[in-house]
């Protein structure tokens, strides 16, 4: 369950992405630039545009995360649907059985169950004689009044539960309407201020934004071959040295026991492919139609027959890591931290994704400053 912005919130988030909008585009030098100005000018700029993307991609991410909760609710509202049909049904027929015997006790049309126990009609009142023919006539037959008071509880818990479930639906159902109003507020702020950024200033822009990737994925290649060498010498020394996880940094853990690619990556990477074009929508996962990010590479992957969870923190939790360096054709390369995006690699530094609103499944440079965390699927 997520805590869903009230309104009067939701328009003052609506208010600091336009504030963000404004403080992107405002120049922070007036009138003529050295080069020295410029170049932290454009540095300034993609910063802010930095932060507005990433915000937008994980409201975008919990929106989608929200949107899985709701299918899992609706998967167990209908199986306590189904419960509850099943007791009414028991209930039912046990409520059946129980009057027939009463009935056959009172008109005496079966077998008498009772004896000689009321066979003097003067002895008791005709209250006290109906009362004992149906505590007797309820204890005989198929069922019992124990058995109809366990399945009248079960019944109550059941309502219940199904109670329960279809009010965290809909409280979720609030929040989940909040959750796109933010996403679309702060992507709309994003495209806003990167189409006016990149209209003044888009080469250096783009030049800037390659030169930071280009330097993220030569760290983090050295910071690989420290690892290595520093697994080599372990292992020479008797010791051991393996590890899981991801990131980057001298203190990542140090990952030396990942799987080799697979010989499905292929399928996957052809069938994500296969969707340049599709628009982006979020929480979708429809081929031809629209995807999100996460519904890219979790239909990709489904074609080579692997099953993966349908948003992208599922989808980093539930695959084998490698070393981002490491990184090979057909992984998937989580961004953000939370995880908030994902794409499937194809080598030499590009990526296959569905990247926001807007926009559509497309080959793009990887962002490796971005990037936290790689998996191998397959």
């Amino acid at each position: 369950m997520f805590d869903g912005p009230h309104p009067l919130r939701r328009r003052a988030v609506a208010a600091s992405a336009v504030i963000l909008v404004s403080t992107v585009l405002m120049p922070s030098v007036v009138g003529a630039q050295s080069i020295d100005d410029q170049r932290r000018e454009v540095e300034r700029i993609v910063d802010e545009l930095d932060r507005l993307h990433i915000k937008a991609d994980t409201l975008a991410e919990d929106y989608a995360v929200a949107m899985d909760d709701q299918r899992r609710l609706s998967e167990d509202i209908a199986l306590a649907e189904s419960r509850v049909a099943e007791r009414e049904s028991e209930l039912s027929a046990l409520q059946g059985d129980l009057a027939t015997v009463a009935v056959r006790a009172f008109t005496r049309s079966g077998t008498d169950v009772l004896g000689p126990l009321l066979s003097d009609a003067a002895t008791y009142s005709d209250n006290l004689q109906r009362d004992q023919y149906s505590r007797i006539a309820l204890s005989v037959g198929a069922g019992t009044t124990d058995d109809l008071g366990e399945t009248i509880r079960e019944l109550g818990l059941e309502r219940a539960e199904l109670d329960r479930l279809r009010s965290e639906s809909a409280a979720l159902s609030t929040d989940i309407s909040d959750k796109l109003a933010l996403v679309e507020e702060w992507t709309s702020a994003y495209e806003d201020a990167k189409s006016e950024a990149e209209a003044r200033l888009g080469d250096l822009i783009e030049a800037e934004e390659q030169r930071r990737s280009q330097e993220a994925f030569e760290r983090l290649q050295r910071e690989l071959e420290a690892q290595r060498a520093a697994a080599a010498a372990g292992a020479s020394a008797g010791g051991s040295s393996t590890g899981s996880g991801g990131g980057s940094g001298a203190s990542a853990p140090i990952i030396t026991n990942y799987p080799a690619p697979s010989g499905l990556a292929g399928v996957a990477i052809q069938a994500a492919l296969g969707q340049l074009g599709v628009p982006y929508r979020y929480a979708q996962a429809s081929p031809g139609v629209a995807f999100d990010c996460s519904g890219l590479t979790y239909y990709a992957w489904a074609q080579a027959g692997i099953n993966l969870p349908r948003n992208s923190r599922m989808q980093a939790a539930a695959i084998p890591r490698v070393p981002i360096a490491a990184a090979q054709p057909g992984d998937l390369l989580f961004y953000y931290s939370p995880i908030s995006h994902v794409g499937i690699y194809l080598g030499n530094g590009q990526l296959v994704h569905a990247p926001n609103t807007g926009t559509h499944v497309k080959v793009a440079n990887v962002r490796w400053g971005k990037v936290v965390a790689v998996g191998r699927p397959g």
